[in-house]
C-alpha cells in the first residue's frame, strides 16, 4: 500500500474532483468509506454529487474558519492509499476499516489525546493503472484550534501503511519493490500477458544461465530480444546499463524497458555480482554490448545446446541439492543472501517456462512468485554471489534445451525445485511476513501443482553437479512440460530442521 500526499488550502476544489469524473473519467463510482461522525451521519448513503462535495468540504474546513486560520494557509492535507493491481479484492468495509485505522494511527481522530481533525475517505475504485485506491482529505486545524502537527508525516505514513499491510494480509510493499504496470502496458495488447512480465522472466532466466556478463547479452540476443546499453557519461566505452525490448509487429516501435524497471534485482550493477570481474571478461563483454548496440552478429558464440536427458537432469538436480543444502544454513534476516538464492531459483522456474510455456504458465508465475523475495525494497543486491548458491548449469540447460526432456528428467529437476522452494517459503514464516508465505503457498497449490503432479516418483540418489552450459537460439515453446490434474495438497514434506527452523 503506497501512500502519496500532497497539502493545499482549497476544500472545495478538492473535494469536488474527489466526487467528479475524473481526469480520464476513472471515476466510476465515488463514495464515502469512512470520516469524521458527524459527517458520515450526514453523508453516508448519499449520492455524491457536486452539492455534497461543497457541504463536505465546508463541514471540514469548519474549524479553520470558526478559529480564524488564513485562508491561504495550507490547512487541507490531502492522501490517497493505493494497493497495486494485481491485490485481492479489497471490500468497502475493510477500506473503512483502513481508512479509520490509517486516521488514527496518523493521529487525526479522537483515538489520541488530542482534540480530533475534520476528515473523509473517498472511494474511487481502480485507477487507469489498475490499482484500487482511496483519497482521505483532511483539515490539519482540531476542534481546539491547534494545528495537526505535520512534521516527517510521508515516513510516518510510510510505517502505518506497513502494519495496515500486515493487519489486513495484503501485499506488503515495504519488503518488496514490485513495479506497478502502466496504463499504456495493459492496454497495448490485451491477449497476452503484459510485455514488462514476459520481458522481466527471459532476461531473470538469461541472466541466471550466464556466466559471464558477455554470455548475458547473448542469451538475450538469443532468445529474440532486442538489447540497448546504455553508457556512461561521455564515453561509448564503460556500459553502466541496458534496455530490451520485445520484437514489435511491422509498424509498431519497440516499447524498451531498462533492467531496474523490470525489477530491482536485474539492474546491471546487480547482475554484475554473479559474474567474474578480469580485463578479459570485461573486453568480452564489451565486444557483445556494441554488436547489439549496432545490431551486427554475435562476437563470441557459445557451444552448441544439448538435450536434456535423464543422465544430464540427474547431474543438474545434484547441483540443485547441493543449492539447497546451501540455502537451509543461511540465517532468515541474511536478505542479501536470500535475494541471490532467489533470483537464482527464479531463474530456474523462468528458464524452464521460457522453454515450455508459451505465456504466463504455472513454471512463469512460480517464477515471479519467487522473484518477489529477490527485489526487497531498501536492499539492493551488492555482494558476490557465492559458488554454492549458483544455479547456472541448470538455468542454463532448461534454457538451451533441443528437445523436450523425459518426464523422468523433469521429475528430477521439480523434485528439487519443490524442496528448494520450500525454503523460501519457511524463511518468509520465519520472518512473519505472512503474504508472502500465502503467495508461496499459492503457488504450490495452484501452479507447480500442475506440473508435478503427473511427473513419475524420484527414488534414485542423485550424484554430483553439473557444469553450466548455453546453447543455441530455437523456436520459443518448442519444449512442453508434461501436462497433469491440479493437486490440491502442497507437494512436499517435513524434514529435519536446523536452528533457524529450515529444512535440511
Amino acid at each position: 500500500m503506497i501512500p502519496n500526499i500532497t497539502k493545499g488550502d482549497k476544500p472545495v476544489g478538492l473535494m469536488k474532483y474527489l466526487v467528479g469524473p475524473g481526469r480520464a473519467n476513472e471515476h466510476t463510482d465515488p463514495h464515502l468509506v469512512g470520516g469524521s461522525p458527524l459527517i458520515m451521519a450526514w453523508h453516508d448513503d448519499v449520492q455524491l454529487n457536486e452539492e455534497a462535495a461543497v457541504s463536505i468540504a465546508r463541514e471540514i474546513d469548519l474549524n479553520r474558519r470558526a478559529f480564524g486560520v488564513e485562508a491561504d494557509a495550507k490547512h487541507i492535507w490531502h492522501c490517497s492509499l493505493s494497493i497495486p493491481y494485481q491485490e485481492r479484492e479489497v471490500t468497502d468495509q475493510e477500506w473503512a476499516d483502513i481508512a479509520s485505522k490509517f486516521m488514527d494511527e496518523m493521529d487525526f481522530t479522537e483515538a489520541g489525546a488530542k482534540a480530533a481533525c475534520q476528515w473523509v475517505a473517498v472511494h474511487h475504485g481502480r485507477s487507469t493503472k489498475g490499482n484500487d485506491h482511496i483519497h482521505i482529505m483532511a483539515s490539519t486545524i482540531r476542534g481546539d484550534g491547534t494545528k495537526w502537527a505535520d512534521g516527517n508525516d510521508f515516513a510516518r505514513a510510510q510505517k502505518v501503511a506497513r502494519g495496515i499491510e500486515k493487519d489486513f494480509n495484503l501485499i506488503q510493499l515495504g519488503n518488496h519493490s514490485e513495479r506497478w504496470l502502466q496504463q499504456g502496458e495493459i492496454t497495448r495488447d490485451s491477449t497476452r500477458e503484459p510485455t514488462r512480465f514476459a520481458l522481466e522472466r527471459t532476461v531473470r532466466a538469461c541472466a541466471v544461465a550466464a556466466e559471464s556478463e558477455a554470455q548475458f547479452v547473448r542469451q538475450l540476443r538469443r532468445a529474440k530480444l532486442l538489447v540497448h546499453p546504455r553508457f556512461a557519461a561521455g564515453t561509448d566505452s564503460v556500459v553502466t546499463g541496458y534496455s530490451v525490448a520485445e520484437r514489435p509487429p511491422k509498424g509498431m516501435r519497440p516499447l524498451w524497458f531498462g533492467g531496474g524497471k523490470l525489477a530491482q534485482d536485474l539492474t546491471l550493477p546487480s547482475l554484475r555480482t554473479r559474474w567474474p570481474d578480469t580485463p578479459e571478461f570485461a573486453q568480452e563483454a564489451s565486444d557483445e554490448w556494441m554488436a547489439a548496440k549496432r545490431h551486427r552478429r554475435i562476437v563470441h558464440p557459445d557451444a552448441p545446446g544439448a538435450a536434456l536427458d535423464e543422465e544430464t537432469a540427474r547431474r543438474l538436480a545434484g547441483e540443485l541439492k547441493e543449492v539447497r543444502r546451501r540455502l537451509v544454513t543461511i540465517a532468515p534476516d541474511d536478505h542479501q543472501s536470500w535475494a541471490h538464492a532467489a533470483r537464482e531459483a527464479s531463474g530456474v522456474f523462468a528458464a524452464w517456462s521460457h522453454a515450455t510455456e508459451d505465456g504466463q504458465g504455472p513454471l512463469g508465475r512460480t517464477a515471479r512468485v519467487l522473484a518477489r523475495s529477490a527485489h526487497r525494497s531498501g536492499v539492493k543486491i551488492t555482494t558476490p554471489l557465492e559458488a554454492p548458491l549458483r544455479t547456472s548449469g541448470t538455468t542454463a540447460f532448461l534454457l538451451a534445451g533441443t528437445r523436450a526432456p523425459s518426464p523422468m528428467a523433469q521429475a528430477l529437476i521439480m523434485n528439487q525445485m519443490l524442496r528448494m522452494t520450500q525454503a523460501f517459503y519457511e524463511m518468509h514464516q520465519t520472518n512473519k511476513e505472512l503474504r508472502e508465505t500465502q503467495l508461496i503457498n499459492d503457488a504450490f497449490e495452484q501452479h507447480l501443482a500442475v506440473v508435478a503432479g503427473p511427473l513419475p516418483e524420484v527414488e534414485a540418489p542423485v550424484p554430483a553437479r553439473a557444469t553450466s552450459h548455453a546453447g543455441p537460439a530455437r523456436e520459443r515453446g518448442a519444449l512442453r512440460e508434461t501436462q497433469g490434474p491440479t493437486t490440491t495438497a502442497r507437494p512436499y514434506v517435513e524434514h529435519t530442521r536446523d536452528e533457524h527452523g529450515m529444512e535440511l
